[in-house]
């Protein structure tokens, strides 16, 4: 999201109205996290897979009981709990039941000593309780992810930390060997909220509110670091900003806990915007263990068509952070997405919905030899429509800058969203 303030605000509705851009706070049920007692915790859940041309998934443990559905050979599962040779399991679909032990195998897993100190994160996003984009696409690529990043908590202006941990994202990544950081934002009432967190930085007490609060729920749950998304932040509180970043990586370094941070794409020092203004950059290094750069919304829902993230754009992003940062504190922050534009505005797309586009429409999608990034163009009742967006073939593209400048990895925005081709295209250049 560029621009001056007003197309941010903008920006920033669609952001979370669309639902394709976080939205998930506003839906949540807020709860205390809850913790595991000392000395029951357990193998479960783990990741598995079927290994039978088909299973029966059942209502208990028995083959004599009710049949609720038949999973496919190669289906991912998370394995709950074992009895009597049976395997209670929730599948894609997110149906619980029960499945013959032999006929499930442990998930190929592996994929953190095949990366060594190697990122790979998602975005894990939960709009509501029937909303399974994120699990499915988490379930069918453990293989090659090794880092969630559940968009789960928020901030209030007191320091107050709400939300509900996602437990069923940390334990699929766990079985995988791989990392959770909890995301914490500044959303209140759909957007982030520059008032909320304005009051929240530039408060003593809030912030050391908000730091042992974040501290709590990273150890409660056994998050290996926390992720900082504060967006809309006036720019006016940059150094209010960086002594929260100070106070926090204090206290959580302490314990071994990572301080990343998802901040907005810069190519200069931009001190005066919404969008970016705040994120000192060089103040904030000493402080930041992964900088995670959301090197999308060159182009945006408020503003002209254009790429989502050129390639040259991209590559002027990452050439002004390593002023900053060594290489190995940068991880690439990739699209799944893209734009549909009229004249008038833009609409964000799916992966998925800008193939129903294309067969829908008939179009053969182009290629900028520039931007490294595939369009087309549509007319629907008279309208003309310009469409760009993300695929494999960019993604491959933007991989060449991570490997040019050994960067630490990518985190993808985010998961379900994207073309499924990428992740292998990812796991092959990093």
């Amino acid at each position: 999201m560029q621009g001056n303030l007003m197309t941010t605000l903008f920006a920033l509705v669609f952001y979370l109205a669309s639902g394709l851009f976080g939205g998930n706070s506003a839906q949540n049920t807020v709860t205390a996290p809850q913790t595991v007692p000392t000395g029951q915790q357990s193998i479960y859940p783990y990741a598995g897979t079927v290994s039978s041309q088909q299973a029966t998934l059942r209502n208990a443990a028995s083959s004599d009981s009710e049949i609720i559905d038949t999973v496919a050979e190669g289906a991912s599962l998370l394995v709950l709990a074992e009895k009597n040779g049976w395997l209670q399991v929730q599948t894609e679909t997110d149906k619980t039941g029960w499945i013959a032990k032999w006929m499930v195998k442990t998930k190929s897993l592996s994929v953190s000593s095949k990366l060594g100190n190697k990122i790979i994160a998602g975005y894990y996003v939960q709009n509501n309780q029937s909303d399974q984009t994120s699990y499915n696409s988490l379930t069918r690529n453990l293989g090659s992810i090794n880092t969630v990043i559940p968009f789960s908590f928020k901030v209030d202006q007191y320091g107050t930390v709400s939300g509900t941990h996602n437990s069923k994202a940390v334990s699929l990544i766990r079985s995988a060997g791989g990392d959770a950081l909890a995301l914490v934002n500044n959303i209140q009432g759909g957007n982030f909220s520059s008032n909320t967190i304005h009051k929240m930085l530039s408060s003593s007490t809030a912030r050391s509110r908000a730091v042992n609060n974040i501290l709590r729920i990273l150890t409660e749950n056994g998050y290996q670091g926390v992720n900082i998304d504060f967006e809309n932040i006036p720019a006016s509180d940059r150094m209010y900003l960086t002594a929260f970043f100070r106070e926090l990586s204090t206290a959580l370094r302490a314990k071994g806990l990572l301080v990343t941070a998802s901040v907005p794409a810069k190519t200069y020092d931009d001190k005066k915007t919404a969008h970016a203004g705040a994120y000192d950059y060089a103040a904030l290094a000493p402080y930041i263990d992964q900088l995670m750069i959301m090197a999308y919304d060159e182009h945006y829902s408020g503003g002209s068509a254009g790429p989502v993230a050129s390639y040259p754009w991209v590559e002027k992003v990452i050439k002004y952070a390593l002023k900053s940062y060594s290489s190995q504190k940068i991880v690439l922050g990739i699209a799944g997405y893209g734009y549909d534009w009229t004249s008038s505005s833009g609409k964000a797309r799916t992966y998925s919905a800008i193939q129903d586009l294309i067969k829908k429409y008939g179009v053969s999608p182009k290629w900028h030899s520039e931007y490294k990034v595939p369009y087309f163009t549509y007319k629907s009742w008279g309208v003309k429509h310009q469409v760009w967006y993300e695929n494999s073939h960019s993604t491959a593209a933007k991989m060449s800058l991570v490997k040019k400048y050994n960067l630490r990895g990518v985190a993808v925005w985010r998961l379900g969203y994207e073309d499924q081709n990428i992740w292998k295209i990812i796991l092959q250049n990093m």
